[in-house]
């Protein structure tokens, strides 16, 4: 059981009396989660500027860096918006040194960071070479109000290699391959619930362990049946750029979402 868990169905119910009895802003700040390592130039220049153009404008970009070692701070200090903060860990993980089980978790630690860190009455996550799409925040804040769901996702479009983008995002109950990391919107009282960095001894993604025991718990889940969210290539990448951990990962992921 991880230690955040404790009394999470007991956790859930009073967060959720407590968010009934309000008040809540008429455009309530939204903090986006966004842990990564050494990507300064995708982050300034593919997965930022997609946060920047929201048509929603009450956000905070909690931006974590898991020990980065290049000039990631530099780049985003350039791009002059107060509501980007970044915080740089001292050291990375820990995580596992087998490549796959390493995957699962990396970005574990700085993700758990910025959700201490975040403000916001929602939070959202984005993945540091990801994107949203403009209106990504104000379709799912307005989609979770409409269903009064706790925790909402969208679908999200994954670009397999440079001819091939597959869609990704099924109904709930949310399960491994059924959304997008960077598709998810919850209410803050939620943020109890911490990314496991042990999840692969459970044989899945840190991501997915973590939305299985919300549901587990009893968090009202909703899906928007529409692409909140892309995840592009990175620059010169034909799933060649990962590793074959990684590209197994990834297509296995795939796999069960279209079950083929």
């Amino acid at each position: 059981m991880v230690e955040s868990d404790r009394f999470a169905p007991v956790r859930v119910r009073l967060g959720r009396a407590l968010w009934r009895l309000g008040p809540h802003a008429a455009a309530p700040l939204v903090s986006i989660v966004i842990p990564t390592w050494n990507r300064a130039e995708l982050l300034a220049k593919r997965t930022l500027p997609s946060v920047l153009r929201q048509t929603y404008r009450n956000w905070e970009a909690i931006v974590v860096g898991d020990c980065c070692t290049d000039d990631t701070e530099a780049r985003l200090a350039r791009l002059g918006d107060p509501r980007i903060h970044f915080y740089n860990l001292a050291k990375r993980g820990p995580y596992p040194e087998e490549p796959l089980q390493r995957w699962m978790v990396a970005g574990s630690a700085p993700a758990n960071k910025a959700v201490e860190l975040a403000r916001g009455e929602w939070l959202g996550y984005l993945d540091d070479d990801d994107t949203y799409t403009d209106d990504h925040i104000e379709v799912l804040l307005e989609f979770a109000r409409k269903t009064g769901a706790e925790f909402v996702y969208g679908a999200g479009d994954f670009q397999r290699s440079p001819r091939e983008w597959l869609r990704i995002g099924t109904l709930p109950p949310p399960l491994p391959g059924s959304l997008m990391h960077s598709s998810v919107l919850y209410r803050s009282y939620l943020k109890f619930f911490r990314y496991d960095l042990e999840a692969w001894k459970a044989s899945v993604g840190a991501d997915a362990h973590l939305w299985g025991r919300m549901n587990a718990s009893g968090v009202r889940v909703s899906f928007l049946d529409r692409v909140v969210c892309q995840a592009p290539l990175r620059p010169g990448e034909d799933l060649a750029g990962q590793t074959a951990a990684e590209r197994r990962a990834a297509e296995e992921q795939v796999r069960t979402h279209l079950k083929f």
